[in-house]
């Protein structure tokens, strides 16, 4: 079986600074955020199969190995057409809204366990597309 790889960056986010470490396996993705100011860790470990799920989900699929390359490519800076991005809840809601149209929805009043959360994008960019 082969071995894990281990990767990590210092990455700078509209958030701030953060680390973001990689844990790649043949059939499995592990993430870890943290952020510098505060020590405040995200993570996540997830399956070749969701990560296929999602891609497709995009509406840009790409296989697990290759999402895996994309993903060290950012994480390298080794590559113009793909980099990492780091969203908040409330974020992904304004992403979601421009995406389609709608009228932006005042933020709920309470907080929100989803307020807590973290969300690392994969931004592939090409020419005319993104």
């Amino acid at each position: 079986m082969e071995e894990p790889r281990y990767l990590q960056a210092d990455c700078s986010f509209r958030l701030g600074a953060h680390t973001v470490r990689l844990t790649l396996a043949r059939s499995a993705l592990g993430v870890e955020v943290e952020a510098a100011r505060t020590a405040e860790r995200w993570r996540g470990d997830f399956d070749a199969a969701f990560i296929e799920d999602l891609t497709h989900k995009t509406g840009n699929f790409k296989q697990f190995g290759i999402f895996c390359s994309m993903l060290e490519s950012a994480l390298r800076r080794s590559s113009a057409s793909v980099s990492l991005d780091l969203l908040t809840y409330a974020d992904l809601q304004t992403l979601r809204t421009r995406k389609t149209g709608a009228s932006a929805r005042p933020p709920p009043s309470t907080p929100s366990p989803l307020g807590a959360k973290r969300y690392l994008l994969l931004v592939y960019s090409v020419e005319f597309d993104r």
